[in-house]
């Protein structure tokens, strides 16, 4: 059974189960580093002034370019569209949105793991909670992308 031909409801609940394997990504792999680091992890800001600037840098940017990116993307559905399409559409907006996030966490992991200093794990935590507040639902799906009156009746029945 192809993508397009599920129900709405079968695309939120998979676009969901993406999100949080996304984000359980960034978790284990965070857990991983800072369980084999064990007690070599210090905290300090002023230190690896480079890390700490590039880590920064990366975040804002990865910010920025996943916001810009989603709306891009949401912007090119078009009105006339099923509502298959839109949630196939939606659904590849919303997974770059959360990739374009993901990448600046899993770089600060990597910084904590070059440079054994804990601070980073600060700008990972954020990003988490950035994943977090984009979480997938039916009634963003439905403010986000244009839906008629008849597209948006069958998505509250479901």
């Amino acid at each position: 059974m192809s993508y397009t031909n599920r129900q709405p409801k079968d695309f939120m609940k998979s676009l969901q189960l993406i999100h949080f394997s996304l984000l359980f990504i960034i978790v284990i792999f965070a857990a991983y580093v800072a369980l084999n680091a064990g007690e070599q992890l210090f905290f300090s800001y002023r230190e690896d002034k480079l890390f700490l600037y590039l880590a920064i840098l990366i975040s804002f940017a990865g910010n920025l370019s996943s916001k810009y990116l989603y709306s891009k993307l949401l912007n090119q559905i078009p009105a006339n569209a099923d509502l298959s399409q839109k949630s196939v559409k939606y659904s590849t907006a919303h997974i770059f949105r959360v990739a374009m996030l993901e990448f600046p966490a899993l770089m600060c992991i990597i910084f904590v793991m070059e440079s054994n200093n804990s601070f980073y794990f600060i700008l990972v935590g954020i990003l988490i909670l950035m994943i977090l507040a984009v979480y997938p639902t039916k009634q963003k799906f439905a403010n986000e992308v244009p839906l008629s009156a008849k597209e948006k009746s069958m998505l509250e029945n479901l």
